[in-house]
């Protein structure tokens, strides 16, 4: 009798052991959850000069999502370059309120940036930057400059501009040309400004 009892405890003390220590099989794959700010955070966005490390200026975000494979441009963003903010100033281009929607108006705009790149073979490139107006949250305006930014690179890839020359940054409203509180104002900062870039 003792010698079944004895029995009983130890096939009970392995089956509690079992079941503490778990299976040791893992899965072939596991996907990553990704936390709450949508996964790894992105590169650092390139310096700007108008920023200047101002306080209570928020430093832009990069929404590049096109890998730079390409050899030739890759060095563009990734390390010193020079940045040449009047060459297309006059090429801003301009969106109603709350849209990212490119007006039919500022079609002649993009279609001149795309023939200096299509025209030019030189390892240059070209940085987006999204704006909005002072109105919404700052989460909101930095999601509306993202997509205006890619709607500017979406479209100049579609008049043929290499992808991997084109980069996109997201101000939000941070970097008004117009500090004033109404629509005149508002409407200048509804934008996008292209800055082109060469190797240093």
């Amino acid at each position: 009798m003792k010698n079944a009892n004895l029995i009983g405890v130890i096939f009970l003390s392995l089956a509690l052991a079992a079941g503490v220590t778990g299976c040791k099989h893992r899965p072939p794959s596991v996907t990553p959850i990704p936390d709450d700010t949508g996964g790894p955070p992105k590169p650092a966005a390139h310096a700007s000069p108008d920023n200047g490390g101002v306080a209570g200026t928020p430093a832009p975000v990069t929404t590049d999502t096109i890998p730079l494979s390409n050899g030739d441009y890759a060095p563009l963003f990734e390390g010193a370059h020079n940045e040449d903010r009047d060459k297309f100033k006059a090429d801003t281009i301009y969106f109603d309120f709350d849209s990212s929607t490119i007006k039919e108006s500022e079609g002649a705009k993009l279609q001149d940036v795309a023939n200096y790149f299509k025209d030019n073979k030189k390892v240059e490139g070209l940085i987006m930057e999204g704006n909005c107006d002072e109105r919404g949250t700052e989460k909101y305006n930095l999601s509306l400059g993202e997509r205006r930014a890619l709607a500017a690179r979406e479209y100049l890839a579609n008049l043929g501009v290499d992808p991997h020359r084109l980069k996109t940054v997201t101000y939000g409203a941070s970097k008004p040309v117009d500090t004033g509180h109404d629509e005149a104002a508002w409407k200048q900062n509804r934008r996008d400004d292209f800055v082109l870039v060469t190797p240093k």
